[in-house]
C-alpha cells in the first residue's frame, strides 16, 4: 500500500505540474516542468537490500521530483510548452490516477475481507 500511496502522490503532483504548464503557455520565457518518479522508484526497488526493513526505509525516502525542461525551445519567446503534449500527458495522468485509486480500493477490500474472517 505504501507504493500505491507514493504513486498517487506522484500522479497528483504530475497533474499539478502539467496544469501549471498549460496555464503558462503564453508566458514568455516559461520552461515547462515534468515529474520524475517511476524511474526513481524502479531503482529503489531493484537495489540490493539486506532485508525487508532496509527496503522499506529506502521506499520511505522515495519522492517524486519536479524537473524543469531547460534544453528545449519551441518558440522564439523562449517558451517551450507544447499544448498537445501537455493535454496527452494530462489525460494519461488521469487514467493512471484512476487505475491507482481502483488498485487501492481493491487492496482495502481484500484487507477488510481478511479482517472479517472471509465474510
Amino acid at each position: 500500500m505504501s507504493i500505491l500511496q507514493k504513486s498517487l502522490d506522484a500522479v497528483w503532483l504530475r497533474q499539478r505540474v502539467i496544469s501549471n504548464n498549460i496555464a503558462n503557455i503564453d508566458t514568455p520565457g516559461y520552461k515547462s516542468g515534468s515529474v520524475r518518479f517511476e524511474d526513481i522508484l524502479s531503482k529503489r526497488i531493484n537495489g540490493n537490500y539486506k532485508n525487508m526493513q532496509s527496503l522499506k526505509k529506502a521506499l520511505d525516502k522515495t519522492k517524486p521530483r519536479v524537473v524543469v525542461n531547460e534544453d528545449t525551445f519551441v518558440r522564439e519567446d523562449g517558451n517551450n510548452v507544447v499544448i498537445d503534449k501537455e493535454q496527452i500527458e494530462l489525460a494519461r495522468a488521469q487514467l493512471q490516477y484512476d487505475y491507482l485509486i481502483s488498485s487501492l480500493v481493491s487492496q482495502l477490500d481484500r484487507l477488510k475481507y481478511a479482517i472479517n474472517g472471509g465474510r
